[in-house]
This record gives C-alpha cells, sequence and structure tokens, in this order.
C-alpha cells in the first residue's frame, strides 16, 4: 500500500523484514523486524492537561536503539507491529490529524540511539 497525504502508515500483506520510520521528507531510518526487542503503547505521560498534545506513547525498543512515537489512535499501529505487518511510519502534518477519527495520527517519532559500551 502507498502511502497519501493523510495516511501516517503503510503495510505489507507478508512478512515484513523491515521497519522504517520516515522522520521528515528527507531523513528516514530503518530497523530489521529481527531487532525489535519489546514495545509498549500506553498513554503519553507527558500530555497532562494539554488538550493538543498527543495522548497516546508507542515506544519501541530495538536492540540498537529506541523509538517513541507519539499520536492519536495508536493501537492500529501497535495491532500491525504484532501482526509483523507494518513497513513504514511517517509523521503528518498536524492539518490531517481529524481527517478520520478512526485512522491512527503520528505527531512525532523520537530515534534515541543505544550507546555502544567500550570494549
Amino acid at each position: 500500500m502507498h502511502p497519501t497525504k493523510d495516511d501516517c502508515y503503510t503495510t505489507t500483506n507478508k512478512y515484513c523484514a523491515c521497519i522504517e520510520f520516515h522522520l521528515d521528507e528527507e531523513r528516514r531510518r530503518g530497523f530489521h523486524t529481527s531487532q525489535l526487542i519489546d514495545y509498549t503503547l500506553e498513554p503519553n505521560p507527558d500530555a497532562g492537561e494539554d488538550k493538543n498534545a498527543p495522548p497516546q506513547k508507542l515506544a519501541l525498543g530495538f536492540s540498537t536503539a529506541d523509538v517513541v512515537i507519539l499520536g492519536w489512535r495508536l493501537g492500529r499501529l501497535a495491532d500491525l507491529l504484532r501482526e509483523n505487518e507494518l513497513a513504514t511510519v511517517h509523521v503528518l502534518s498536524k492539518r490531517y490529524a481529524d481527517l478520520d477519527r478512526d485512522r491512527p495520527f503520528v505527531a512525532s517519532i523520537i530515534i534515541t540511539p543505544l550507546s555502544k559500551s567500550p570494549l
């Protein structure tokens, strides 16, 4: 499936060997799915009382980096991750957030590389 302007993810109907994160038009970062150690979907603790802040946080632990996705309705992304069908995740402009209130919306993706331990 190719993304349209209001899609924040793409899927595949077969085993997905890599998940690619599109941080913007020019920056992408991919991880092999075999590197995924765990993931957690939970309320965004930083949202607090701010009604404009993303209410959900999807945290993915890869062997080389931690990825944090903030957004709305992220349960669908967690389902696709579990089914090994999530191919890409995209940050979208806020103007697309409420086009379809049943679809996920990704406001930000933060990738934090794990520091390498000295030999």
